[in-house]
């Protein structure tokens, strides 16, 4: 029976915004034709391996340790040793909260955020897929709004462009998504011109994507439940519609966390944390529009993640300690229960591979 390896990060520790009591990074499977996930390992460490990412070949996974700047923030390596993990080496965040990894398409670079600092760091990998010493260190300078959580720079994710040549980093703190050139040769980053495009104040953007075709990017603002689509071309984005990711009666606070789009580029979806849903969208020239929401049968849906096959959306609901899958109906982008739900602690990211 088809099935594919599910990676999930999570909190080991009690943080002020969850009662983290994981023991590390779970390792499931996927079943292609019923959606169940089973169980296969787990590590024990790091501390609150909150997001994770994997090489173009799927040999090795990379975690964040997500702790405070004065409590030795790192970056993890791992090999995949069949259905385990095996621990490779770590280096230091250099910087606070790291909260995002990516590694790029040449697998020869491991990229983070670091959300309480407002910091990006390029890590080169070695030929046995442990991490060398930081080769590159980006600190963002300024705020936001007067809001809280916007006196300062806090970089929130790293996504690399197809052509693998620049790096878009939303920064919840300035309300902006910075634009860097990525040398894919040296690990050199540089800011691009423009070096950003300003988003509404009070948006907070957390996450961003690409369309299939990037022609299109999506960013999630956290603080006020947007999508804010932006034609894209080469570095440049150009806005052209900001939309709810919430309903007009809801009464949950605005907390969006995740963004995706199917591969075939007619469905975008992103979790509303509190709301406890999945909002749906369809996308065409250019423009979203709202489909309905969908209860992540688990509360606060921290992350989720579309199957390679866009088979399934796993969800991964933080604080009922839940894991749920969904069918993705191709034709009209509805997400059905699949009626499988995993008992997994704190679940923070969700990584499926296909090996």
């Amino acid at each position: 029976m088809p099935s594919q390896t599910v990676y999930i990060g999570t909190y080991t520790e009690k943080l002020p915004f969850v009662d983290g009591k994981a023991e590390g990074i779970y390792v499931y499977s996927l079943d292609m034709e019923t959606g169940a996930l089973s169980y296969l390992s787990h590590t024990t460490g790091p501390r609150n391996p909150s997001y994770l990412a994997t090489d173009p070949q799927k040999r090795f996974v990379y975690a964040v340790q997500e702790t405070e700047v004065d409590d030795e923030p790192q970056v993890h390596a791992f090999a995949i040793a069949g259905d385990e993990l095996r621990p490779l080496n770590s280096q230091p965040g250099h910087g606070g909260l790291p909260c995002h990894i990516v590694v790029d398409a040449t697998g020869q670079y491991v990229l983070s955020a670091n959300y309480e600092t407002g910091s990006v760091a390029v890590y080169p990998i070695e030929k046995d897929g442990s991490l060398a010493a930081a080769s590159t260190v980006i600190q963002h300078e300024g705020s936001g709004s007067s809001h809280e959580r916007q006196l300062g720079p806090h970089a929130h994710a790293v996504v690399l462009n197809g052509e693998n040549n620049l790096l878009l980093v939303p920064d919840l703190g300035l309300d902006q998504v910075l634009v860097y050139q990525f040398d894919p040769h040296s690990g050199e980053l540089k800011p691009s011109d423009p070096a950003f495009a300003k988003l509404h104040t009070g948006t907070g953007p957390r996450h961003l994507t690409f369309d299939p075709k990037e022609q299109y990017a999506f960013a999630l603002g956290e603080m006020n439940a947007t999508i804010a689509v932006f034609a894209y071309r080469h570095g440049l984005l150009n806005p052209l519609q900001t939309i709810s990711t919430l309903p007009a009666d809801a009464d949950a606070a605005p907390s969006c966390a995740e963004i995706a789009i199917t591969a075939d580029g007619r469905f975008v979806y992103a979790s509303n944390r509190g709301h406890d849903t999945i909002a749906r969208f369809s996308f065409a020239d250019g423009k979203l529009k709202a489909l309905g929401h969908t209860d992540t049968l688990g509360k606060t849906p921290r992350d989720f993640a579309i199957d390679p096959t866009g088979s399934f959306l796993i969800v991964g609901n933080q604080d009922s300690d839940s894991v749920a899958t969904f069918r993705i109906n191709r034709a009209t982008g509805d997400l059905e229960p699949t009626g499988h739900i995993a008992d997994v602690p704190n679940p923070v990211c969700i990584l499926p591979v296909q090996h």
